[in-house]
């Protein structure tokens, strides 16, 4: 893990970070592809099976739209925030191209301030990108979860004796975000890597679906 110094000014990991995806979200291919993610499809079927009709659900970093759309294709009022201006156009276009309903609010997820909530969140390595503001944008999201409602979470993971941050970025264990969601149902964790092409190393992460309630028994439930 690298040990880039912190910045001070707050203005300066929002500057650092959004000419980062600013540079990767310009071309005109989906840099990530236009199909959903894992943790979108698996967070909607844990959801599904509470909620068999939907309703609204927060892709939080929606970046150029793939998860977004494929919320709205599900049925779900979708809402998608991005704080590019190319990932929120190229997010709104899909949604076009899709014909399917949907709102991309451009937007920093500190500056998310509304009081409604959704019965399904997504937060796909979004927020680890948020420096020291990560932690406390996690606990905002978590309360604009609707009692009852599902969470999905992907981050960059680290081990205990490593650093949680460096530069822009944030780093957590499976157990501090297990502790973090202990009045919450756990539906599925893991920690798994991904291999880094770029710097040609493994990059760990951790991953959560969780439920708004307290659990009803203990250990990790499965739909089989």
């Amino acid at each position: 893990m690298s040990s880039h110094p912190i910045p001070t000014d707050p203005a300066q990991v929002v500057d650092t970070e959004l000419a980062r995806w600013s540079r990767i979200y310009a071309g005109e291919a989906y840099y990530y592809g236009s199909e959903p993610g894992p943790i979108a499809r698996r967070a909607v079927r844990y959801h599904r099976a509470y909620f068999p009709h939907g309703g609204t659900a927060l892709d939080a970093g929606c970046g150029e739209g793939q998860d977004l759309v494929f919320l709205a294709g599900r049925g779900y009022q979708a809402t998608g925030i991005e704080f590019t201006p190319a990932g929120a156009a190229k997010a709104r276009q899909l949604l076009v191209e899709r014909k399917l309903p949907g709102d991309v609010l451009q937007l920093d997820l500190r500056d998310f301030a509304s009081d409604q909530r959704f019965d399904l969140v997504i937060a796909v390595n979004s927020l680890q990108f948020m420096g020291a503001d990560a932690a406390t944008c996690l606990d905002r999201l978590m309360d604009r979860v609707a009692p009852g409602g599902v969470l999905g979470l992907s981050l960059f993971g680290r081990n205990p004796e490593e650093c949680a941050h460096s530069g822009t970025l944030w780093f957590v264990t499976l157990e501090e975000l297990l502790e973090r969601f202990r009045d919450w149902q756990p539906l599925e964790a893991a920690r798994l890597w991904q291999w880094n092409v770029s710097t040609n190393q493994p990059q760990s992460f951790v991953t959560l679906v969780a439920r708004k309630v307290h659990p009803m028994r203990p250990g990790l439930v499965s739909l089989g």
